[in-house]
Formats: structure tokens, C-alpha cells, sequence
């Protein structure tokens, strides 16, 4: 299926960014939140196309709860 092959190629790529991320992470700040944005690009992708997969387009995500309040 379309989706298992995406599904596959989008976890690759979060895992690859994020393994690079944290080699750059105390070494060059700049490269790290380079392949950081990469990372987190791939991992929202994994987990809206899995949402998809599952029938469920996770628009309540979108939105935080109003039963979250700060205290502050």
C-alpha cells in the first residue's frame, strides 16, 4: 500500500534527522536545530499520516484544551 511505503520513507528520515541533530548538538548549535526542524518536519508528517491511516485526521490536535490552564 501507498501509505506503508510513505509511512516507512517518513520514519526513516525523522530517525536519520534526529540521529544527526544530536550528533550536533554540543558540537555546533546552528547544524543541530538545522536537523532538529528536519526531524520534527518528519515526525509530524509520521504522525499525520498515520492519523490518516487510522480514519481519524487528528484535528483535535489543533486546538489545546481549555481545561488546560496555566497557574502563572
Amino acid at each position: 500500500m501507498q501509505f506503508d511505503a510513505k509511512l516507512n520513507d517518513y520514519l526513516t528520515n525523522a530517525n536519520l534527522y534526529f540521529l544527526l541533530a544530536k550528533k550536533y548538538e554540543y558540537v555546533d548549535p546552528q547544524k543541530h536545530m538545522y536537523f532538529y526542524q528536519k526531524h520534527f518536519y518528519y515526525a509530524e508528517m509520521v504522525d499525520k499520516l498515520y492519523m490518516q491511516m487510522e480514519g481519524n485526521m487528528g484535528e483535535q490536535y489543533n486546538v489545546m484544551p481549555n481545561k488546560y490552564n496555566t497557574m502563572y
